[in-house]
């Protein structure tokens, strides 16, 4: 009873800071107002369950939803009545077309009263989270109704705050509250299993790498055709595609006229909003280079412009849901995040066997360190190295298919302990 006491005098200061930082952020404002709109439309929604049970999957971004969707397309849905949360309004907000879920709502802040009335109206049958989105209040309530949890794709590494030894005892008594934890590797199975021996943790392996060799094989046509006219597999030696970059990335930001002396680039900022795009704008209009936004490149093909069999010297990328199949049209990606709190993913450009470049920032994905211990990822502190790592062709031939274990244990698991 001592923790829900605590949870809910702590909720009552956090739900003021959440407020105030509502006014200044819009992601914050979304989701906290609309999380309070959105508990009259569940109950409106639920009426459409007919009997079915409730199978609870929360994604706090879109590549979090990226991980959910090999067992979303595995459960019965003649069975189970599927509520697919999250906590980013821009994943919210995406246009979801391939029908993988009944309902999807936000997942409130983890405020006591909120997390009890999402949990309350809800009841569901298993409430399954993946990677990082784990809030110490929502496992009280989810356990209080006596709903299973499942954390699968755990990433608790060294540098998490739940391996932190000042948070140790923290830690230990949320974790052993989760039914199932699931890590990709032993390396994270050792990390949780130093927290507590009694965690309930296995290794099963990540469903991203999945759902990235899944979807390497379906490049939409839209997006193959548009960029094919451009970058064609003449050139693809010529190309680095940067991925997921960051306001930590200066190594690239500052340095773009000198990368592009030797190769031309495909830019992906990790935020591809109007504010970010504008800035990076003015980041290229300062060095005095020339750019195509990929909106305008979609424009120019809707309209057959002849302008399209020029490659520009950087295609800025405007829009978002591209970026998996972009590294497909290069043969070096450099990864954004690496210096600042961790490295992005590094599976997409794997896949298509791209050299893969980031910061020295690594410890967070268990696969980057995998893939720079084999040779497949390199560090760099300086754009020195970054330059000699360009000019070399890739020594290495990556078969991504050879990591796939196991296509099926992760979801052959879940529906066991469903049924």
């Amino acid at each position: 009873m001592i923790p829900y006491i605590i949870y809910f005098i702590v909720s009552i200061f956090l739900e003021f800071i959440i407020i105030i930082l509502s006014i200044f952020n819009v992601k914050i404002r979304k989701n906290y107002y609309n999380s309070y709109k959105q508990f009259f439309d569940l109950f409106n929604n639920l009426k459409n369950v007919q009997g079915k049970k409730i199978i609870l999957l929360h994604a706090a971004s879109a590549g979090e939803f990226e991980q959910l969707q090999p067992i979303l397309r595995q459960i019965d849905r003649k069975k189970y009545f599927i509520i697919q949360s999250f906590t980013s309004p821009t994943s919210y907000e995406i246009n979801h077309s391939e029908n993988l879920f009944d309902y999807k709502c936000y997942h409130p802040f983890d405020i006591f009263w909120k997390s009890y009335m999402f949990f309350k109206i809800l009841k569901p049958e298993k409430y399954i989270i993946t990677r990082h989105d784990l809030w110490p209040g929502h496992i009280l309530n989810a356990r209080r109704f006596k709903i299973p949890i499942y954390y699968i794709n755990a990433n608790i590494h060294k540098n998490s705050i739940w391996y932190n030894k000042k948070f140790n005892f923290f830690s230990k008594y949320f974790l052993e509250k989760i039914n199932y934890i699931i890590v990709p590797s032993q390396y994270l199975y050792n990390c949780v299993k130093e927290i507590s021996q009694n965690i309930n943790v296995m290794i099963i392996q990540d469903t991203r790498y999945i759902q990235v060799f899944d979807k390497s094989k379906k490049i939409p046509k839209n997006t193959f055709n548009i960029l094919s006219q451009i970058y064609n597999e003449n050139i693809q030696d010529s190309i680095m595609v940067c991925g997921s970059i960051d306001n930590s990335d200066s190594l690239i930001l500052r340095n773009l006229n000198q990368i592009l002396k030797y190769k031309k680039l495909i830019f992906v900022p990790h935020e591809v909003n109007k504010t970010y795009i504008k800035k990076i704008e003015n980041v290229l209009n300062v060095q005095n280079i020339n750019y195509l936004k990929y909106s305008q490149l979609i424009s120019d093909s809707d309209k057959k412009n002849k302008s399209l069999k020029k490659v520009p010297s950087l295609l800025l990328v405007d829009i978002i849901g591209v970026l998996p199949y972009l590294y497909s049209f290069g043969t070096t990606a450099y990864i954004g995040g690496g210096f600042g709190r961790g490295v992005h993913s590094v599976l997409e450009p794997a896949v298509f066997g791209s050299k893969i470049i980031c910061g020295p920032n690594i410890e967070m994905l268990d696969e980057a360190k995998e893939f720079k211990n084999k040779g497949f990822l390199h560090v760099v502190n300086q754009i020195a190295e970054l330059i000699n790592l360009i000019n070399h062709k890739n020594q290495f031939k990556f078969f991504f298919d050879s990591y796939l274990t196991n296509k099926n244990a992760m979801n052959k698991f879940i529906f066991e302990t469903l049924n």
